[in-house]
């Protein structure tokens, strides 16, 4: 696997609707979709939900390859999702039945991943600190550091391209030295998988330093008295596309 192509986390910008939109609505349009699609019970809604997400792809501006690379990540829970389900299914039903089972319920967990990974997409790591500090913040009478979490969840999908990059550079370095990495059974490849771990670990905690060094120089304190130099505004197209999600989500979770 090339981790260089991985693009997990990563923004796109395309200047789509969708891209303008504010992070909030984004958030709840995402709430109202998972919460649907997740009890999805029939191959007739679940193709309604593919219908809707390739109108959302298209309307975003973003490239299915691109997409699908973001995507690779995550394959294996799907892949774990389907051999659990066949091999469940199989000691009660018949093989074919298993298979139909299984099919259905790893596609609707990559469909639904499809959904959840095309808010990082579309949002700018800035733009979804600033939505989820918005959306937690009557957590701060009860002292939860909103602000702190929304910037460490912000920075850590910042940052996903940039480690993948790394691992991608230890890798390759790796195998020029004559390593084995493909090789053998799973025992054996997870063995061969620590000398790309280790340098890994170090290069984290060494850009961890690096960036709480220069946070601290530049004076930062947290969320208290802190203001934005792009401050959200929730407009009207923002509650059309809120709408729009919760009919949709309704319709097909009470209807169909």
């Amino acid at each position: 696997m090339n981790f260089a192509n991985v693009t997990l986390g990563q923004y796109i910008p395309t200047g789509s609707f969708i891209h303008r939109l504010d992070p909030r609505a984004k958030f709840f349009s995402l709430m109202f979709i998972v919460t649907a699609l997740f009890p999805a019970h029939n191959v007739l809604e679940l193709g309604i939900w593919i219908v809707i997400l390739f109108a959302l792809v298209r309307a975003s501006k973003i490239s299915w390859p691109s997409l699908l690379r973001s995507a690779k990540p995550v394959m294996f829970l799907v892949i774990f999702t389907f051999a659990f389900n066949i091999i469940s299914m199989s000691f009660t039903n018949s093989f074919y039945n298993a298979l139909s089972h299984a099919l259905f319920m790893s596609s609707r967990l990559f469909i639904l991943m499809l959904f959840a990974i095309m808010l990082p997409l579309t949002t700018a790591a800035l733009e979804l600190a600033d939505g989820l500090d918005a959306l937690l913040h009557p957590l701060e009478r009860f002292k939860f550091p909103v602000h702190e979490c929304s910037m460490m969840i912000a920075m850590a999908l910042r940052f996903i391209p940039l480690l993948m990059q790394e691992t991608d550079k230890i890798i390759r370095a790796q195998l020029s030295r004559g390593a084995r990495l493909d090789q053998g059974n799973i025992f054996k490849r997870a063995m061969a998988f620590i000398p790309v771990l280790i340098p890994l670990f170090v290069i984290i905690f060494r850009r961890a330093d690096e960036i709480a060094v220069a946070m601290e120089a530049r004076g930062y304190n947290g969320g208290e008295g802190r203001t934005r130099r792009k401050p959200l505004a929730w407009k009207f197209k923002d509650t059309c596309a809120v709408v729009l999600s919760a009919i949709i989500s309704g319709v097909l979770v009470f209807i169909i």
